[in-house]
């Protein structure tokens, strides 16, 4: 077996820890791995063993796979079939078929932060078949952004959000302001108990 020497002073006195490290993908969940750390018992001096390098990187290779067949299951929940993703994305027929259900094809880093955005912001698909026009592309933004507001303002009823727009000069101004409302609590004081309602 080939004697571990510390890279930093030298010694010989270099022992294999390992530990473990936990490993995420955006839509493809976590995982840990094991790996191996070289420490100099004369130093103290830490270094990575060269093995970490392809553990991580089959480990992280599983985790994309993962968000892919989670990404396209999604978008596939929302109504939007593999074809007319294909069709407005101007991906070749059964590419994102391929690159969910092949084990041996793996979308390139582009082919999977695309599909991440798209998971994102879904409406970028109705832009994308709109051919990126760009007065439609301004419209379906603003529809989706109302949306948002709407759907936050009703998931969090303790926030109260005005909104106002103006047109000043050669500029269109947009107001959105959110701020919790406040509900005073019980008051008490010497004997009596003042309760504020809203």
């Amino acid at each position: 077996m080939e004697k571990v020497i510390c890279s930093y002073c030298g010694n010989e006195t270099v022992s294999i820890e390992e530990h473990e490290i936990e490993l995420s993908e955006p839509y493809g969940g976590s995982s840990t791995v094991k790996i191996k750390e070289k420490v100099c018992a004369q130093c103290g001096f830490e270094e990575d063993d060269d093995s970490n390098d392809l553990v991580i990187e089959k480990e992280l290779s599983a985790l994309k796979r993962i968000s892919m067949v989670k990404v396209l299951d999604a978008l596939n929940a929302m109504g939007h079939t593999t074809a007319s993703m294909e069709r407005a994305l101007g991906l070749p027929a059964r590419t994102l078929a391929r690159w969910k259900n092949e084990q041996s094809m793996s979308p390139s880093a582009s082919g999977i932060a695309l599909m991440r955005i798209i998971r994102t912001y879904p409406w970028i698909l109705a832009v994308a078949d709109m051919q990126f026009d760009h007065e439609a592309a301004r419209n379906i933004l603003l529809q989706n952004a109302a949306k948002e507001l709407v759907k936050i303002r009703s998931e969090h009823p303790e926030y109260e959000v005005i909104t106002s727009a103006q047109k000043s000069g050669n500029h269109f101004e947009l107001f959105i302001k959110g701020s919790r409302k406040f509900i005073p609590e019980a008051v008490s004081g010497e004997n009596n108990v003042f309760e504020f309602l809203r």
